[in-house]
């Protein structure tokens, strides 16, 4: 009986046995998706259409050189969730911010399509955004 007991245990520590994660191959690499200026009209808006491997971290960073003084809003989302929001449908907006003068997110993302969006709600006065963005992943 004691052997018995002794290989029932034997047994369930060998298949309880951590799995390490799979060793990452390929290069560490970033992708330039944006650096500089965008000026962006009255009801403007400026995207960042990008697609993502499992296990990318966006890196976005945008503030305002000119005008009135904070970006409207910006945010990013999965493709579906941008169709949706551009139609003026309900959509799930990531790390959403408004009136802000400066924002900066950097989630780690699964793959698929992705866009990033900065945005001017004024009427009446113009917006020069500077935006820098990059994605960083195993390649």
């Amino acid at each position: 009986m004691r052997f018995l007991i002794l290989g029932v245990l034997a047994i369930v520590m060998v298949g309880c046995k951590e799995e390490e994660p799979p060793p990452q191959t390929g290069k560490l690499t970033s992708i330039d998706l944006y650096h500089g200026t965008v000026t962006l009209g009255p009801r403007e808006y400026y995207w960042i259409k990008f697609e993502a491997k499992d296990g990318d971290t966006l890196y976005y960073e945008a503030r305002v050189k000119t005008g009135d003084g904070d970006i409207s809003y910006a945010f990013w989302t999965d493709s579906a969730n941008y169709e949706k929001w551009r139609k003026g449908q309900s959509a799930q907006l990531n790390d959403y911010v408004e009136a802000v003068p400066s924002v900066s997110f950097s989630p780690s993302l699964a793959g698929g399509v992705y866009y990033a969006v900065v945005g001017n709600s004024s009427y009446i006065s113009s917006k020069t955004v500077w935006i820098r963005s990059y994605l960083r992943g195993w390649r």
